[in-house]
């Protein structure tokens, strides 16, 4: 079994959280821990992506279904001079009215010969399951069961299957890859399952398959990649010849820098033959998300210069001036990374569980209290933040003759906020107590 200090629930670090807070200086000599989150441990974070593609049966589509497990997220035992992680896959395909067409169950053993690969965020086991399907729309259910812990995950996908069969030009789904072997005529790809391309400072691989029922000589593919403001932020274009109804496609994304975030890559795909006068021209697309995501940042900051501004509530003016005067992305994610070193809990682990425990909150902030401003400005987000899930909550939305309001309590601490809704359109202001954090009066 793993050890606790590797393995630890998160109520320790929130109480570290508490304490660091408290250190900062902001609630007076007398602040105490704030806060203990006794969560245990969740269930296992899942890789899952579907890559639907013309099956050899035609008329039919291939779906190819892959399950990645970080091993950090599998529970290793420690077996004669091995460790062992155990867990379970199981996949079924269902139609809208629930009538289930497909089911595989597999079990999956990893054995590793050394404890620091059990606990890595860089190294996983991957499972492919396949089937031939016919095109339609269909639900699609994943559990994976770690053996030791007895926890589960379950994902779930709506997807619509294509019949690639049908039209003159089409274009599978859109596969990342991170890395794309040749030898001699054989092509070995390693998907990229997590989506994310960040850890891939010289650029990523594309791969897909277009399918021509009319034949075509060659095709002209253009690359686009756009972010979330749908600014095309890279653009390439080639010709490559066809080779029958199926031509493979690999494509290297390269001379691209992107900040974290999430962005969408678009294949347009136009057909050219020669053959038939007038000359021949099929268009057809395939696009998919993925993201950029650096591996010592939570997974729930997509923005560094943003997660910087949302420190407020732990770091000193001066120190997140420091941060923002950094010249350039590398500079202030360095200073940033400087910051939450020295306040890690367990610096033997690759993971800054306080880090993670702040921003989870600052999300968990932002999707239950946005406002006329993000939920981590507000007052709700402020006091969540700080101290974490209050232990009890009284809501009074509609007593005659008050204005709605909410009492949040925190039992272990003595403490208990008032939030009034002045407007009533849900902005939430703080009345009692009537200082902020920082002693101002309210």
């Amino acid at each position: 079994m793993k050890d606790l200090n590797i393995r630890a629930t998160r109520a320790g670090f929130a109480a570290m959280l508490g304490l660091v807070l408290s250190l900062c200086g902001w609630m007076g000599a007398t602040a105490q821990v704030e806060s203990q989150i006794g969560r245990t441990e969740t269930a296992p974070a899942v890789n899952f992506d579907i890559i639907a593609s013309a099956s050899e049966q035609h008329g039919k589509c291939r779906l190819d279904m892959y399950v990645q497990m970080p091993h950090e997220e599998i529970h290793f035992a420690h077996e004669g001079d091995q460790y062992v992680g155990r867990y379970d896959v199981t996949l079924t395909i269902d139609i809208p009215n629930g009538e289930q067409v497909w089911e595989s169950s597999q079990a999956v053993e990893v054995r590793l010969k050394d404890f620091a690969s059990t606990v890595s965020d860089h190294q996983f086991s991957l499972k492919q399951l396949s089937t031939d399907i016919e095109p339609g729309s269909y639900e699609i259910d994943l559990q994976v069961h770690d053996e030791d812990s007895k926890l589960s995950a379950k994902l779930h996908r709506s997807v619509v299957v294509t019949n690639f069969y049908q039209d003159s030009l089409s274009v599978s789904d859109v596969m990342l890859a991170n890395r794309i072997t040749t030898n001699g005529e054989q092509r070995t790809i390693v998907p990229n399952i997590s989506g994310n391309v960040g850890e891939d400072p010289g650029g990523f691989f594309l791969f897909c398959e277009v399918y021509s029922s009319v034949g075509v000589d060659s095709l002209r593919m253009t690359e686009y990649i756009t972010d979330a403001k749908k600014d095309t932020l890279y653009h390439r274009t080639h010709t490559d010849p066809a080779t029958g109804f199926r031509t493979q496609e690999f494509l290297k994304v390269s001379n691209i820098t992107l900040p974290i975030g999430s962005y969408l890559v678009l294949l347009d795909v136009t057909g050219i033959s020669g053959r038939m006068p007038p000359r021949t021209l099929l268009h057809a697309t395939s696009s998919r998300t993925f993201y950029v995501h650096w591996s010592d940042i939570p997974m729930t900051i997509q923005d560094l210069d943003k997660a910087v501004d949302e420190m407020r509530y732990i770091a000193k003016d001066s120190e997140i001036e420091y941060i923002r005067g950094g010249t350039t992305l590398a500079e202030r994610k360095r200073r940033f990374l400087e910051y939450w070193a020295k306040r890690d809990p367990d610096p033997s682990t690759p993971r800054n569980e306080l880090m993670e425990e702040y921003y989870q909150r600052v999300d968990y902030a932002n999707k239950a209290f946005p406002t006329f401003v993000e939920g981590w400005r507000t007052d709700r987000g402020m006091i969540y933040i700080r101290f974490g899930p209050p232990e009890n909550v009284e809501r009074h939305p509609f007593e005659s003759g008050t204005r709605p309001y909410e009492v949040w309590y925190y039992y272990q601490q003595g403490r208990e906020f008032i939030f009034v809704d002045e407007t009533g359109f849900g902005d939430y202001r703080l009345r009692y107590p009537t200082t902020d954090l920082w002693g101002r009066v309210r």
